[in-house]
């Protein structure tokens, strides 16, 4: 499993096993399979998606569905967003919906997909600006550069406020339609011929909510990881 270091979904820390609500999402799922998970070290996202695509990791999780996805990778349902957090300096726009994003500049992750309606927006909707991480991203807002991070959630905000910048303020925006996550398997991992076992057994512990279960115990176990809200 290739992953990259983005709390509370995957903690990557030095000299331990990763942990995270995809963690224990995906190890549920193939420990059920009768499979033990080894991880990569601390990759970014788009390298991730480049090893999954190359066949050099077998699974990642926490994807949104893409076409382009489905081209490299079996997708193994195991939750859904409903919620998208938002990130602006305190003098900055008041984000209530989707609406009021446009003609903004916005720090987004490079390949990493968002919601529906935010990757298919025109291209003169609002302006889209590509950093490598979230460290990245704050800086680009701290310093004005941008209006708005976009993110599914984060809980080190502390980390890239400097003295003189302690406003970053979170804005929650509701999504018309719950977007799912998937763990994605790689087409040309030496399991993939079992894909199609592996997709039935994942929408089961999505449907009867196992998966949220496993979340929910991994949120109580771990509370060190959900800062208060902003």
């Amino acid at each position: 499993m290739c992953v990259s270091h983005f709390p509370p979904y995957q903690i990557v820390q030095p000299n331990q096993a990763p942990i995270g609500e995809n963690i224990a999402a995906t190890s549920y799922l193939f420990n059920k399979l009768g499979y033990e998970i080894q991880y990569t070290k601390d990759n970014s996202i788009w390298r991730c998606l480049g090893m999954l695509k190359a066949g050099k990791v077998d699974i990642m999780s926490g994807l949104l569905d893409a076409p382009e996805r489905r081209e490299f990778a079996h997708l193994l349902v195991y939750g859904s967003l409903s919620k998208k957090s938002l990130y602006v300096n305190q003098n900055g726009p008041t984000i209530t919906k989707f609406a009021d994003l446009k003609g903004l500049k916005i720090a987004v992750l490079k390949g990493i997909k968002q919601f529906e309606k935010f990757d298919n927006a025109p291209d003169d909707y609002f302006e889209k600006v590509y950093v490598n991480d979230m460290a990245a991203a704050f800086r680009v807002l701290a310093a004005g550069k941008v209006d708005v991070v976009i993110s599914t959630e984060f809980n080190e905000l502390e980390k890239f406020q400097s003295s003189s910048n302690k406003g970053m303020k979170k804005m929650t925006v509701d999504l018309d339609d719950a977007a799912l996550l998937f763990i994605a398997l790689s087409k040309k991992s030496k399991i993939a011929h079992s894909a199609k076992k592996y997709q039935q057994l994942s929408e089961e512990l999505y449907k009867n909510k196992e998966f949220q279960n496993v979340i929910n115990d991994f949120k109580l176990a771990h509370p060190e990881h959900y800062a208060p809200a902003l």
